[in-house]
């Protein structure tokens, strides 16, 4: 019980405590209006929040969840009316079948990493081939819809005396919900949806599996979201088409989320809370004085006022109270652990990476012809070559992100050129970019011990983080956010990064760029401590000093292809390389 405890959000604690306050008073001092009134604004709470797992905390934007609130619906009425199950029974098998038709929804745009506006729109057009295909099934009442019939009489049918009773059963749908989101968001899960939120590819080259992450975060909304349907379903009576899987639901929740602040953990609570009754109270009225449908206009006017004004929402612009979008849960580092940098398994074999004729085509250009070398176990292996010369290419491919054309890249024994970035990472090859990556929303510590977690406990991630922090002297600017970092700070947080995964083999691309010489200098003396550390280290640089000093051996590309491989004594004498690269003058 004490691990639950510490595992709930102050945030999330207070907003159910207040929700259980609220709950009780209006069924103490209110009548059926008023409490049909709060059974709307809690399930428009649920609805956000649950929409909010994939939408705000991971960042893949859903334009058609009504069709997770109407599969729920549905399958836990028809169960219910044609076969006798309890609605209890009928919303799971509601929410697991919504479960996995998000599965198969994000399967595709998720596994080719395809932009977030293709997995939006298809999300849509599930939401309305459901609507419209449920529309011409007889079975399921076609476009007159289904009754929920009153099946039984006891609360295990979901029937009640007081209408009362199903206040209390969404309040404590929806204090669970809360629950559950907290230990995830405070746990492992939290760092990794917060990282593929920020950067995918980052996050990627860190060990974490963006496909797993967004379609865990998916199901896990889509379940939520379904129970509601089911909910829905028996406190309405009655379920159509349009109700359940039109788009307006979904417009709703979007709406009041991102009013509230999306991404955070009470964002999705506070904009129906403000939003809900107001708009009831102005529906009210302008039914009186034949207003129609205008009460919507609020909704827009509050929308357009947050993007123009708060562009991060309620949340966001209450920061300055100490509202937060909700703070990563860190837990205490390992006492007495021997957590190193490096990994503790078998020493990497005398040659740790081999590649053997690489090639990379985009189209009709050749970026990358034939190349080959091998870096051995503890020394540092420079590439070097003109802009345009494929060295990046040549990093992309040996870390995951592109796929060759032709030829091989081993490392460790293991062909590798075929795996994705986060595979590559866990197998002990990291890499830093050449144009500095960072998370907006984690602060230096976070990330670090983010990139920890891939391959650690809670407890020796933060231990490892912290120490790798100290070794790139971030110790002092841990809790500002990677965003707000100097270049020089950027970099080394990269570098931190690619360390906390604990590679045998580390990528830095273009470490230096940018810096000043004494900033440089201060990066060259982090290159030897990690190999001296035991680490083997690729590395591109167009810094010709640095390179000749750090370097064992260095392969040159001009145009694509290997040109001269050797020491940097061998390389500074060979003709074609003074020719395409160091000049006459060198």
């Amino acid at each position: 019980m004490n691990w639950l405890f510490s595992r709930i959000d102050p945030q999330i604690a207070v907003s159910i405590l207040l929700v259980v306050i609220g709950t009780a008073a209006v069924l103490t001092f209110s009548g059926p209006y008023a409490i049909s009134i709060a059974v709307a604004l809690l399930t428009w709470m649920y609805l956000c929040v649950s929409w909010n797992i994939i939408g705000g905390l991971v960042g893949q934007v859903s334009f058609g969840h009504a069709a997770f609130f109407g599969i729920g619906g549905y399958v836990s009425t028809y169960l219910a009316t044609t076969y006798g199950v309890t609605p209890w029974i009928g919303m799971i098998v509601g929410a697991t079948f919504a479960a996995i038709a998000a599965i198969a929804v994000g399967h595709l745009p998720f596994r080719r990493n395809l932009s977030p506006l293709v997995f939006a729109l298809l999300t849509l057009a599930f939401a309305y081939v459901l609507e419209f295909g449920v529309s011409g099934i007889s079975g399921l009442g076609g476009t007159n819809g289904l009754y929920a019939k009153a099946i039984g009489s006891t609360v295990w049918d979901m029937r009640f005396a007081e209408p009362g009773a199903f206040l209390v059963v969404i309040a404590a749908m929806l204090c669970t919900l809360l629950v559950v989101i907290s230990v995830l968001y405070t746990g492992r899960l939290g760092f990794f949806w917060r990282a593929v939120h920020d950067n995918e590819a980052a996050a990627a080259a860190m060990g974490v599996n963006p496909f797993l992450v967004k379609q865990q975060a998916l199901a896990i909304s889509a379940f939520a979201t379904a129970l509601a349907g089911g909910f829905q379903a028996q406190f309405i009576g009655f379920i159509d088409p349009p109700s359940m899987f039109g788009i307006e639901t979904t417009i709703f929740i979007l709406l009041f989320t991102v009013v509230g602040g999306a991404g955070t953990l009470i964002g999705p609570l506070i904009g129906p809370l403000l939003l809900f009754p107001a708009g009831e109270v102005m529906r009210v009225y302008l039914q009186d004085h034949a207003g129609g449908a205008l009460h919507h206009m609020l909704y827009g006017l509050a929308l357009i006022v947050v993007i123009l004004l708060c562009p991060g929402g309620i949340v966001a612009g209450l920061s300055r109270l100490g509202i937060s979008r909700g703070r990563l849960r860190i837990p205490r580092a390992a006492t007495g652990s021997s957590v190193k940098s490096a990994p503790a398994s078998t020493p990497a074999a005398p040659g740790v990476l081999a590649v053997k004729g690489l090639r990379k085509v985009f189209g009709g250009l050749v970026a990358v012809d034939n190349v080959s070398f091998d870096v051995k176990c503890g020394e540092i292996f420079g590439v070097i070559g003109p802009n345009g010369a494929g060295k990046t290419t040549l990093f992309s491919m040996l870390g995951g992100f592109a796929k060759p054309t032709s030829g091989s890249v081993r490392f460790d024994g293991r062909e590798i050129q075929t795996l994705a970035p986060f595979d590559v990472c866990r197998l002990g090859l990291a890499r830093t970019f050449q144009i500095t990556q960072a998370f907006p929303s984690l602060t230096v510590r976070e990330v670090v011990v983010a990139a920890a977690l891939v391959r650690n406990s809670e407890e020796e991630a933060v231990t490892l983080a912290d120490d790798i922090v100290a070794r790139m002297r971030l110790s002092e600017r841990c809790n500002v956010k990677s965003a707000d970092l100097t270049l020089a700070e950027q970099r080394r947080l990269e570098i931190a990064r690619a360390l906390a995964t604990r590679p045998r083999l580390i990528l830095l691309d273009e470490i230096l760029g940018g810096l000043t010489p004494r900033e440089a200098d201060e990066a060259i003396d982090n290159i030897r401590s990690i190999r001296d550390s035991g680490i083997t280290v690729l590395v591109i640089e167009h810094m010709v000093r640095a390179v000749m000093s750090l370097c064992d051996r260095i392969i040159v590309l001009d145009a694509g292809e290997a040109i001269s491989l050797g020491t940097p004594q061998e390389i500074s004498r060979d003709p074609r390389v003074i020719e395409a690269y160091l000049g006459d003058a060198a």
